[in-house]
């Protein structure tokens, strides 16, 4: 094979641009936290980022596609009991014992742990958050949290780990800490996409 061959294998093409955009869209909606506003901006900045171009309203009618396919899903839901609802059960309990819990906090672990802290005040006992990009991985049905002290003490992040297993536990969510936060399992989380202007009805 030649250099010449190889590299047009590798080459990216506006398809794989197109199933990227499709991919993060997918786990935005999939959250529940990104109206569809938020969702289609992160998608053409997304497709902006790369060195080909999509045909002129691809990146728009792929997220379309994904928000009415999110939209049809929750139509077909039934019951109340969910697994992102146990989730805000359990964040309310932690909030009142003196933790700092927030739901979609900041873009990435490092700058959400950031944005808790100042949030949480030197006062907290703690904080537990997830960031955006952790919606990724509820297609697999897990949910990871990172939580930490105002003084980053390991002694204290463990035992705060621990007391938010079993909160979580205590609202029927199956969770384990380990080394880089806490894994949850939500194989029914439901959070229903919320309303904005220029979303499909």
């Amino acid at each position: 094979m030649t250099l010449d061959q190889m590299d047009e294998i590798t080459e990216i093409t506006a398809d794989d641009v197109l199933a990227d955009v499709r991919s993060a869209a997918r786990a935005m909606a999939r959250g529940g936290f990104a109206t569809y506003d938020d969702v289609l901006s992160r998608c053409l900045e997304l497709a902006a980022l790369s060195a080909v171009t999509p045909r002129a309203g691809s990146v728009e009618r792929v997220v379309r596609q994904e928000w009415e396919a999110g939209l049809a899903a929750q139509r077909a839901w039934t019951g109340t009991e969910s697994d992102d609802r146990r989730l805000d059960a359990a964040f309310a309990e932690l909030q009142g014992e003196g933790v700092f819990a927030r739901a979609s906090l900041g873009d990435c672990v490092e700058c959400g742990a950031r944005e808790a802290r100042a949030l949480a005040g030197p006062a907290a006992r703690g904080y537990v958050f997830f960031p955006a990009s952790a919606v990724d991985t509820l297609a697999v049905g897990t949910l990871r949290l990172a939580c930490g002290t105002p003084d980053d003490d390991p002694a204290r992040t463990a035992e705060l780990a621990r007391r938010v297993v079993a909160v979580l536990e205590a609202h029927g969510l199956s969770a384990a800490a380990d080394d880089d936060g806490i894994v949850v399992r939500v194989p029914r989380w439901r959070r229903r996409l919320p309303a904005s202007r220029g979303s499909v009805a």
